[in-house]
Parts: C-alpha cells; structure tokens; sequence
C-alpha cells in the first residue's frame, strides 16, 4: 500500500491538471504584467489630464492610451520584457521612461509621479531611465537591486550579500538568512549549493557586475524544492539594452586583496547574449584562543577530575579564483523561447596555521603542551550547464521543460606536525608527529524539469505544477598516512582511512493555484517528494535508509486593506535533509585535542513555518514588519562533547528533540527626496531547543540581526553610502555574542558617465571581533577571534554601449523617477 501512495497522488495531480487545462480553454486569458503611475506639472505639482501615452517594447504592438482627469493611469495585461513608456502634451516637453522590466517574480511597476516641464521652447525629448529602489518588500521575498547600490560595480557577491537585509555572511563567505536555520543558495532559480566546500568560494569570485538582484525567500511556494526554510536566489544580469553593452571592473585593497570583473550583453531582436568573467585573489588572517573545562564526574555525580585546556590560533589563508559564465537566449517567434548557460570556476587555495594546546591540572599547573603546525593546499572546480525551454500554447499556456547539471571536484592536501613538550619545557619525543592527508571529493547533480502554468479569466487563477527529478552523488576518499621513523617513510594510517559514496535521489510533483478575489490574493500549494538515500563505506558497516515519502502543504494569504497598506498569512512545511558532509564518517583530526566527524545514523527534519506579515506604504517610504513561528522536530545541530578522559572533544551532528523559534522582524525604507535613501531591517529570535532523551541539550537564547543602510547623491556624477550590520547568533550549546560589521563607500562618475572611480572602507573603526561560549553538562568553553577585516579599497570602472551602426555611446546618467 506504500508504494500505492505516491501514485495515486500524481495521478491525482494529473487529473486535477487536465481537468482545469480543459475548462479553461474558451476562457480570455490576461497577463499578469502591470505599470502604472501619475503624470503632473513640473513646477505646479498638478495633474496633467489626458496626455497621450505610448508603450512600446521589441516584440509587441505598441500600445496607445491617455491617462484619467486625476493624472492617473494603469497599462495591464503585460507580458514579461522590458518597455519603453513616453509621455506627450501640448505645451510641455516629452518624456521617455526606458528598461520599465516586468519579469515573472516583478509583475507589477509603480512608476510614482512623472513630472512634465510646461516649456513648448524645449523641443528635444527627455529620455530618462527607470529606476528601482535599492530595496524591495514583496509578500513572499525581499528584492535587494545590486544595480542601484555603490557595490553593484568591482565587487564580488559575497560583500553584496553582507549588506542585503535579513542575510548574514560568515567569515567563510556562507549566507544564512536570519532566524532561519537551512538557508539554501539559488542562481537564476535553480539550486547551486549541493557543494559545501565550494559554495563559500563562488560567492567570493562571481563579480558584482554580472548581478541584477538578491532575493530573500521566506516563503517559497510549492514550485520550489522544500528542502530549507529560506533562500537566497541570486539573479545574474540578462542585458535589457538592445545592442552591445559592457562593463569592465577592478579593484584592489590594502589588506592585500584584489578582483578583477567584466560583463557583456548582446540583445537582437531574436538572439540575445550575455557573459561575464571574474578573477579574485584574497587573503584572510586571523587569531583566536578558546580556553576549555572538562569535568569528569563519580558514580555519585560529584566532580572527580577537572581538566583545563587552553588553545591559541594564528592562521593565513591565501585564494585566487576565477569564475565565467556564458549565457544565450533565442527567440524565434513569441511562442517560443529557449535559454540555455554555462558555468564554470576554478578556485586555488593553500592555508597556514599555528597552534598551541596547553593543558592544565587542577591546580592549573602545565602538564603537557602540544605546539601543532598545520599547511594545507587545495583546488576546486565547478562546471554548470542549465538549459530551458518555453512553449506558449494557443491560449497562452506555458510548457517548460528544463535540465541543470552541476559537477565539482575538491582536492585537499594537508601536511600536519605535532611537537609535544613536557613541562619543563623538553620534548617528550626527540622527532615531531608527522602526518600527511589526501582528500578527494567528487560530486554531481542533474535536474530534469517539467511545468506547466496557465493564469485564466475564471476567479484571476493562476495555475502550476509539474515534475522534477533530482539525482545527486557524491563521492569522496580520505587516504591518510603517518610517517613511521623505523622504516623512515609515510605508512597508511588505517583508522582514518576510508571512503564514503553517498547517493540521493529526489522525485517531486507539485500543484499551485493562485487566485485574486477584489481586494484579496490567495496561494495555495501541495508539494510531494519521495526521496531514496544510498551509502558505502569502505571500513565501516552502512546504515540502511528506506525510501520515504513526504507532503509539504503551504498556504498564503494577502489582502490589499487600502491603497497604503496591505496584509498577510502564509503556512508551509519544510524539511532538512542531512547532507553528504553531514553524513560523511570521515574523521578531521587537523587539531587532535578536537577532533571532528559526520553521523550516518542522521533523519531528516520537518520544519512547520507561520507567518504573519503587514506592510504600509506612502509615497517614497515603506514600513514592513511581520512576526513568524516555526517548530522543528528532529533538529539537526553539530555537537560538542568531551571525550571521557582526556582534555580533548570531539563534535559530530546529532538529531536533538525539538526546537522552535519565535522571530520579529521588521523592515523600513524611507526616500527621503531625490538625493537621499536610508533603510533599516531588525530581527530579533528567541530560539529553543528541546531534548528529552538528553536533557543537558535544553537550551534556549535569542539572536539578533540589524542592519541599517544610507545613501547620498551629491549630484548626477557624486555619491556616497554606508551600511552597518550587527549580529548576535545562538547554537542547542551556546551563542555568539554580537558583533558589529560597517562599510563606507563613496563613487564618483567620469567621462560622460562611462567610467566611475570607487572607494569603500571595510570596518575602518575596529577589526571584526567573535566571542562565543559553547557548554554542556560536563564541559565549559570560552573562545575569542580576531578576524583582520580593516581593509581600504579603490575600484575604477568602464562601462561602453554600441547600438545601431555600432558607434559607441555614453551611458546618460539617470535622472530618478520615484517609484
């Protein structure tokens, strides 16, 4: 009967599709796609009534309108592209408003108030440039438009993503979404984060220049995987311009980093072509010191023996990455559309680090130093290749069939050596520990797709679904050696050697309707995944996984209460997967008195998610907070515990009982007039986590995440801005007390436009300063890191546009229309 259920849900699926397809084929059909705004007088600030209004774009009709007697107008019905709106009226000056984009997540465009200039003496037209603001509430998501900022120029994504609200950004360059603990990384719509080791590197080499926009996905619907609560989907720039457009870029910095950037558009009336290419080389330097107690306890539960550890820590880690993408889209005719990219990176890394772990008696006199010196040297590389295909049916249905396959390759060399002292300050032993690693990951996932939707008269209902395959593989080998003085070469050392194939198919089908009643606008998804997970290992048993199938209902409300302000509720269910490296039992022994490993024996995690969210909104200002909660059960959290005794610990992942979170967050955007912008975000979560089988797991804290940003143009040539982020975070065994990051940047514009010189201070007061405390019933930990942040960087770059005959023209300086 098990094998029964995911088929007749899909049948189900099927039905319900066919059904709805069938009855909606006489029905008129709209495009979702709406601009409005208002035209007035420049100087008067007055409606001006019935002026003729012309909207064109490169493949339809233009379309020709007036607006009301209030100066108001709404143009519907548009498809997906990017249009051109010009204004005209007896007596005033024209105006046109250039790349207005409707895309399928941004459907509808306020262009605010239009202001025409009453002078019939001004007969050359206006040509202005739509554009958006920095930052953009949606019910679901929030649009952070990279285009608009300082940074959007010779920088790369990871220092983007540290300025986008509700993001926080690790010192590896990992971003997580506050108050969300399995955030996954998207580009262009599709998963890009199935590679722990190289995820944090791309993120540090794709240039800024080939970015359009980040988008924070609370809520994802039901098209989405539901593996994670969260998603930060990058989108890369498609080049709306027809013609040839470019960017080039460079930058460099006194902490001793430096990237270089360029990007490429083509756009034709049928073929459209972009590329970028990005080079980074960076360096990273820290300290640290932890300072541990472990407690050994008697049969009474009396403290017997206390051990105390205390470690320092300096490390330097050197990288030079390259990363390039070759993006074509053809369209033949307005049925049919065909996209397809290619990826690659390559990232090159070697690390230093010094370490020294004193242990301490009761009395704490030293007993014993270990002095460890650790190099480690390692390559990755990723290829990409996404293609998709888009039929338009006779009644404007649309049929998507789509392939992504993803491949990288990490290689880890590492050479260890351990000096232990006594405590008179003579070596225990006359030669050193010495000890090789050589790691070797190979991965691979491939997507097939297939959707279809179809937005009909009946109730404004939008329908999805579709099918996905999701086959994911990884396989990696750890071969370490010792060397052994008597035969004085390197032997295997077999209690660390071992290899680790993981296997994970997903099959998923999934059903949306979306439905706009008046004033309300409702969701509601179904999402099923049958999911199969095989595993090898070379020296140890294998744990033996079932298929399972699983439902992730969701549910959103919205409701439009006036023209300033709107509501609204949403549920969905989510589900954590434990990955390959958190399944992988290959054992890190890097710092021997902390050693760490993965657990086979890990079950995924269901995740049930309520929001609630209102937003008010005038003219040049937004104010959104909502309030969400979220139950997890079988939480998957890395864990610390002492090894019995000794002074060491080892950390591995377990499934914890329960754990639920709490979050407030609350996000303002204020246009202050056509110079100024300031914006500010707070989350604040109170997290807790619930184990019965292991009570001293009981834990609860809260985490905090605050950013607030400013931007000032001193003319159409001169700009500046700043942005300051605070972050607090809490773990099942402690938390990470709060730290501030702040960034300065101030741009200047040459040469008609096409080249602008930057320069941005990077946490100019102070280095980036960590302390955490991680506890459990029999151990104590305190830990501190400097993290050598302070960095002073200048940026030139060179923007070219070629249309038409090929002369090549200064970009206009954009003149703002408030959206």
């Amino acid at each position: 009967m098990k094998l029964l259920q995911p088929i007749r849900f899909w049948l189900i699926l099927s039905i319900i599709t066919i059904s709805l397809q069938v009855f909606s084929q006489n029905l008129p059909v709209n495009a979702p796609g709406i601009i409005k705004g208002r035209v007035l007088d420049i100087k008067t600030n007055l409606p001006i009534p019935f002026a003729a209004l012309s909207l064109t774009d490169s493949v339809s009709t233009p379309k020709s309108l007036q607006n009301d007697l209030e100066g108001n107008f709404t143009i519907n019905n548009l498809k997906p592209g990017s249009y051109t709106l010009k204004i005209s009226y007896v007596g005033y000056q024209n105006k046109a408003i250039t790349q207005i984009a409707i895309t399928d997540t941004r459907f509808e465009i306020d262009l605010g108030d239009i202001l025409l200039n009453a002078n019939d003496k001004l007969l050359n037209e206006v040509v202005v440039t739509y554009q958006k603001p920095v930052v953009e509430m949606h019910d679901d998501k929030l649009v952070y438009n990279i285009s608009e900022t300082i940074a959007g120029e010779g920088s790369v994504a990871a220092d983007v993503l540290k300025n986008v609200p509700m993001v926080s950004v690790d010192i590896d360059g990992k971003a997580t979404i506050a108050g969300r603990r399995n955030t996954r990384i998207f580009i262009d719509g599709k998963p890009s984060d199935y590679s722990a080791n190289s995820i944090g590197e791309l993120l540090s080499i794709l240039p800024s220049d080939a970015l359009e926009s980040i988008e924070v996905i609370t809520d994802p619907s039901s098209k989405f995987d539901a593996d994670g609560d969260g998603i930060i989907n990058i989108v890369m720039k498609k080049g709306r311009k027809v013609g040839l457009t470019g960017t080039l870029s460079s930058r460099f910095g006194t902490l001793g980093n430096h990237n270089a950037g360029a990007f490429l558009s083509s756009k034709g009336k049928k073929l459209s072509f972009n590329a970028n290419a990005g080079y980074s080389h960076a360096l990273r330097l820290s300290d640290a010191n932890s300072n541990r107690t472990n407690n050994v306890f008697d049969t009474n539960g009396a403290i017997d023996t206390t051990f105390f550890n205390d470690q320092t820590n300096n490390a330097e880690r050197i990288t030079d990455g390259v990363d390039s993408r070759v993006s074509i889209t053809y369209q033949p005719d307005s049925a049919q559309v065909l996209k397809a990219t290619l990826r690659g990176s390559y990232n090159d890394g070697f690390s230093e680090s010094f370490s020294d772990n004193l242990s301490l008696t009761e009395e704490r006199i030293e007993r014993n130093l270990l002095r460890q010196n650790n190099t480690n040297g390692n390559n990755s590389y990723d290829f990409v290749m996404d293609a998709d295909y888009t039929l338009r049916g006779k009644n404007k249905q649309n049929y998507t069939v789509g392939i992504n396959y993803n491949r990288n390759n990490y290689t880890d060399l590492r050479d260890f050596s351990r000096f232990s002292y006594r405590p008179d300050g003579t070596l225990r032993n006359p030669e050193p520990t010495l000890q090789q690693n050589s790691n070797n990951n190979v991965g691979s996932n491939l997507e097939l797709n297939l959707d279809y939707d179809k937005t009909f008269k009946f109730l404004n209902t939008r329908l999805e679904t579709g099918f996905k395959i999701n086959l994911n593989n990884s396989d990696e080998n750890q071969l370490a050696q010792r060397f052994d003085y008597d035969v004085n070469e390197y032997v295997v050392n077999d209690a660390l050697t071992n290899a680790f194939l993981f296997k994970q198919n997903v099959y998923a089908s999934y059903l949306t309707a979306r439905f706009r009643i008046k004033k309300w606008s409702i969701r509601a998804g179904t999402r099923a995944e049958l999911t199969n997970i095989n595993f090898i290992q070379e020296n140890m048993p294998n744990a033996d996984f079932k298929p399972y199938m699983s439902f992730f209902p969701s549910l959103a409300v919205t409701r439009s209460f006036s023209k300033t302000m709107r509501g609204g509720l949403n549920y969905s269910r989510r589900i954590t997967r434990p990955r390959a490296f958190a399944l992988n039992p290959l054992i890190d022994n890097s710092d021997s008195l902390n050693i760490r490993f993965g657990n086979i024996n890990l079950r995924p995690s269901f995740t049930d998610q309520y929001e609630a969210n209102i937003t008010f909104f005038g003219k040049g200002w937004s104010v959104s907070p909502r309030i969400s909660y979220a139950i997890s059960s079988r939480i998957i959290e890395r864990i610390k515990t002492p090894i019995a005794g000794t002074n060491g610990t080892e950390t591995t992942y377990l499934n914890l009982g329960n754990s639920s979170s709490i979050n407030f967050n609350t996000f303002a955007n204020y246009q202050i007039d056509k110079t100024k912008n300031m914006n500010a975000g707070f989350t604040v979560s109170r997290v807790s986590y619930e184990s019965a089988a292991n009570s001293r797991l009981n834990n609860t804290g809260i985490a905090v995440r605050a950013n607030a940003g400013m931007s000032y143009s001193f003319d159409k040539s001169t700009a500046m801005e700043a942005n300051l982020n605070y972050i607090r975070n809490v773990s099942a065994q402690g938390i990470v007390n709060g730290y501030l990051e702040s960034q300065f940047g101030f741009k200047r514009n040459f040469l008609k436009n096409r080249m602008s010189a930057r320069v941005t201070m990077v946490d100019p007061f102070s280095e980036r300063n960590f302390s955490s405390i991680t506890q459990g019933q029999t151990f104590f930990q305190e830990s501190f890191s400097l993290q050598r942040t302070r960095n002073f960087m200048a940026a030139l770059s060179y923007r070219f546009t070629k249309i038409n005959g090929g002369n090549t023209k200064a970009v206009i300086p954009k003149k703002r229309v408030n959206p």
